[in-house]
């Protein structure tokens, strides 16, 4: 899942602190697993999800990832692979697998990137910063300048915020609530010749890389940094001083697939379940995105051994982190006819994060149909003793695409680097103050990183509305 614009931690607080003055606190464990590693409140007819099946996909895409340096990021052998092992379970389960093809813009940082200050500390690349995704290149040397920091700014996010900045500087913002590429825009119509935006909640070694979305107008080099770089350089900036940047990043084409099953299955209209298969440049994303991936997987078995005859589709999207390349691609390669056949589409993305908060889709934008899908999740989720929230995460994900084109949507979601509250932490457990996934685009995102039952969890959940959809019991009007 690509990082957010800051506002939605923001608004999140205000919500949380309504809902729950108004809500008693629910139940504070997960519910019991059956034998199998299934929630015992959602099998019967519907089958069995088995948590140890989901393991072991959780396993294989770690060892895909150790095997090609550490990632599975689109572009790479390692994404690669990961097409060829979700394609090959697919195949041997029955599916009629299909790899379609786009071209996207990969990205990559050079080693060495680096920020001096004038007479003072170096930072470098790793530990405090990162080059953001589709980031400009660059040598270049000036007097760095804080904009969007004073109240009634909104860091850079606003073409005002950079009233009377001086062309030639360096840029310094705090995250505003917007996309970064609107930062950086902004920052290089007002003359800036780098972009650094500071954030406060990343410690040293975990700087994190938000995407610009394309290349397109990307001309100046646009840093994120930890909270230690950020004091040290807005230090720097009050005194007038000078900064030396050194970033180059290198964009290139790259021919990208998606995996797409379909069950033999002869029904008007189709499911689509989905979730992105790629992961990003720092880690193995085994919880971004092999949580969904293996639910998926998961699902796509109990539906061929106990559902055949229910027509269903399962996407495993490629370019996700990098902004949502393979879902658009998908989207708007379909006929009329062919996206009328779509009842719906469900994604799953990053549904093991340890600090979890069982989140359901809930977008007042979504259309039409989408509230029933959410009323149905909520539900389960609740009578399988887990409980929810319902939450609009925004165009964070590949359900955007299939909004877009007026199709329902929903799915659910366990939390990224939000910090989990105190009233959260006595809802659903786990620790108040502290990231719902601190590994969240980190190296750490490996299989250690992922609650393995609550993928069971959620999978039963998807299993549950994919079988409610396919066979007409859940009615979306």
């Amino acid at each position: 899942m690509p990082i957010r614009p800051i506002r939605r931690a923001a608004a999140l607080a205000v919500v949380f602190a309504l809902l729950f003055a108004a809500c008693a606190p629910g139940p504070t464990t997960s519910p019991t697993l059956g034998p199998s590693g299934s929630p015992a409140a959602s099998t019967g007819a519907l089958g069995q999800i088995d948590v140890q099946r989901i393991r072991v996909d959780l396993e294989s895409l770690q060892a895909i990832a150790a095997a090609n340096g550490g990632v599975r990021t689109a572009g790479t052998a390692g994404y690669e692979s990961s097409v060829q092992y979700v394609a090959g379970q697919l195949r041997d389960l029955g599916y009629a697998v299909q790899t379609p093809e786009f071209e996207m813009a990969t990205f990559a940082e050079d080693p060495g990137a680096s920020i001096t200050i004038d007479g003072g500390a170096t930072f470098a690349a790793g530990p405090d910063l990162h080059a953001m995704i589709y980031s400009g290149s660059g040598d270049v040397s000036a007097r760095i300048v804080t904009v969007g920091f004073d109240e009634g700014e909104k860091g850079g996010c606003a073409a005002s915020d950079f009233v009377d900045f001086p062309s030639g500087a360096v840029a310094l913002t705090p995250p505003g609530p917007c996309f970064r590429r609107d930062v950086v825009l902004n920052a290089a119509a007002a003359g800036a010749i780098a972009l650094v935006v500071a954030y406060p909640q990343w410690a040293t070694g975990a700087v994190r890389r938000p995407t610009l979305l394309s290349p397109d107008g990307m001309s100046i080099p646009a840093i994120s940094a930890s909270a230690s770089a950020g004091e040290a350089l807005r230090k720097a900036a009050d005194r007038g001083l000078r900064v030396t940047i050194s970033l180059h990043t290198r964009i290139a084409s790259a021919t990208v697939d998606n995996v797409i099953a379909e069950s033999h299955a002869v029904a008007e209209r189709i499911v689509i379940l989905g979730g992105h298969l790629d992961g990003v440049h720092d880690g193995p994303g085994i919880n971004d995105n092999g949580s969904g991936i293996a639910a998926l997987l998961e699902v796509a078995r109990v539906m061929a051994e106990d559902h055949p005859r229910l027509r269903v589709r399962f996407a495993f999207w490629g370019g996700e982190e990098y902004g949502l390349f393979g879902s658009e691609a998908y989207v708007e390669s379909l006929r009329l006819a062919e996206r009328a056949e779509i009842a719906a589409y469900l994604n799953f993305d990053m549904l093991g994060s340890p600090n979890f908060v069982p989140i359901v889709y809930d977008a007042p934008s979504a259309a039409p149909g989408s509230a029933a899908i959410t009323e149905f999740l909520v539900k389960y989720l609740e009578d399988a003793g887990v409980g929810a929230e319902r939450e609009d995460i925004g165009n964070s994900s590949d359900h955007v695409s299939f909004n877009s084109i007026g199709i329902p949507t929903g799915g659910i979601f366990s939390g990224a680097s939000e910090m989990k509250s105190a009233a959260q932490a006595e809802t659903y457990g786990g620790s108040a103050d502290a990231p719902m996934d601190a590994c969240y685009h980190l190296a750490c995102d490996t299989l250690a990183n992922v609650n393995v039952n609550q993928v069971a969890v959620f999978a039963g959940a998807a299993l549950a509305i994919l079988v409610a959809l396919a066979t007409g019991q859940l009615p979306l009007g």
